[in-house]
């Protein structure tokens, strides 16, 4: 790999589909330390691009930016907490991006600072807390530059559920009444802590399979997010791309517990990852990265200074403050007449029939499958892996943020699950895409939102439908 030119490569063609993932660039990477002028600014210098980025009235979208220093087995650099700079903004008359340090200071959020649509191409100077992994000596080795797409979900209330009869066998919330049966469905109106029983005005909820029940019980502590307040999340899935540069950058014996390869239809179902003379090589960079495990899925999360989800934030993301529709799919209908966001034959999940991104609006969220803030493929591309109210190792998530770190391949968070067993505390949302010619259902590759029949199931290590997105509580 090219350390000093990071590229996620730019929109493709591909048999007439639009490949419709991540559109963002990070390159020509370049550290400056003048100790003789300013021996407390050491920084780095790049290229970040980005397209289809937005702020309206309801929301915006944002880039994550870190730092790490190549030679180092945990190389997350801290930032500055201010004087980060747009050195050039490359398109005229557009609108100066907003630079928001994280108060952690692993990283950064930029985003438009007005009501703006359009691309984005700047460049930028990030200054260096010079405390670990540097300790006072002089900078040395490459230093990488890393970018997530985000969505910005501001604060507010929303509810929980959908109001059909076939949802409540699928796990969906309800508020319940004194005999434990649906009274209406439920609100978030806080981050207070949530009673969960069959008592009247309880949060409940009931599965047809109890393995895949979760305890239904409570309450789900005031310290559990549970997307009222604001929060960001990635606006597609992690990709296969962003999945192999974070193995190249672990010690080769973590490799071991965080490679997907090795199973036997692993490049059957759509897995892309190779190695190629030491490195890890993505067939398809933007294909979303399926055969991920929980535990995969958090080691990239506590790598990149985010946090894991909860399933009441992905309820939130998908819907707003709109209310619930029977059946009621991540776009906003119950049906697929517009849908144009397919996985073909050949695995790759596209935008058909030459539609474009930047062509995206409220009305026309069905076409792109696009939930109500624009987050993408929350729906019919790999599963959402989300910590689960419905069991006490998922309820102790507090929402730390991780440091940058791991131990060993593993994240450290301790309020955080660790396991990819049954009693993991992580379950999945919003169904997947699991082969070619297999008929849809209610979950494949879609899944109405309120539909949560795993959603407190921790089984699974990997699979051909697993993936993973991650998020960070807003400021």
């Amino acid at each position: 790999m090219n350390y000093r030119k990071l590229l996620f490569p730019v929109l493709a063609l591909l048999w007439g589909h639009a490949l419709f993932a991540t559109d963002l660039t990070i390159e020509n990477i370049r550290a400056v330390y003048r100790p003789d002028v300013a021996p407390d600014q050491a920084r780095v210098i790049f290229d970040l691009r980005w397209k289809n980025a937005w702020n309206n009235d309801r929301n915006h979208d944002a880039v994550w930016v870190f730092v790490k220093l190549d030679g180092y087995y945990n190389n997350h650099v801290k930032l500055k907490p201010a004087g980060h700079r747009v050195l050039v903004n490359r398109l005229p008359g557009t609108t100066e991006p907003r630079i928001e340090v994280a108060a952690d200071s692993l990283g950064i959020l930029i985003y438009p600072s007005g009501n703006y649509r359009g691309d984005v191409d700047l460049k930028l100077e990030l200054l260096l807390d010079q405390g670990r992994p540097f300790n006072g000596r002089r900078l040395q080795g490459n230093f990488q530059v890393y970018g997530l797409e985000m969505v910005y979900i501001p604060a507010g209330g929303f509810t929980l559920g959908s109001p059909d009869d076939p949802a409540r066998e699928k796990a969906a919330f309800y508020r319940s009444d004194a005999a434990g049966e649906p009274d209406g469905l439920f609100e978030i109106r806080s981050e207070a802590a949530i009673p969960v029983g069959p008592n009247a005005g309880e949060l409940y909820y009931w599965s047809e399979n109890a393995l895949y029940n979760g305890d239904q019980q409570g309450p789900i502590p005031e310290a559990f997010p549970k997307g009222f307040r604001a929060f960001y999340i990635m606006k597609y899935e992690l990709t296969q791309g962003q999945y192999a540069a974070f193995l190249n950058h672990l010690p080769d014996t973590w490799t071991y517990v965080r490679s997907p390869l090795g199973g036997r239809d692993y490049y059957e179902h759509r897995g892309g990852i190779r190695l190629i003379d030491g490195k890890y090589v993505a067939d398809n960079p933007k294909r979303p990265m399926n055969y991920v495990s929980f535990t995969d899925g958090l080691a990239y999360t506590d790598w990149a200074a985010l946090r894991p989800l909860t399933e009441l934030e992905y309820e939130k993301a998908v819907r707003g403050p709109a209310q619930p529709i029977p059946g009621e799919f991540v776009w906003g209908t119950n049906n697929y007449d517009q849908l144009e966001r397919y996985v073909t034959p050949d695995a790759e999940l596209v935008l058909a029939n030459g539609h474009s991104e930047s062509e995206l609006t409220d009305a026309n969220r069905p076409v792109f499958g696009a939930s109500y803030y624009w987050v993408m493929d929350l729906s019919g591309s790999v599963w959402e892996k989300v910590i689960t109210v419905g069991n006490p190792v998922g309820r102790q998530f507090v929402g730390s943020h991780g440091d940058g770190n791991l131990s060993f391949g593993h994240a450290t968070n301790a309020d955080w699950p660790k396991s990819d067993d049954e009693v993991g505390g992580f379950g999945y949302r919003g169904g997947g895409y699991y082969e070619v010619g297999r008929s849809y259902d209610d979950f494949n590759p879609h899944s109405p939102v309120g539909y949560r029949y795993y959603g407190a199931w921790s089984g699974g290590p990997r699979s051909i439908a697993y993936g993973y997105r991650a998020g960070r509580t807003a400021q």
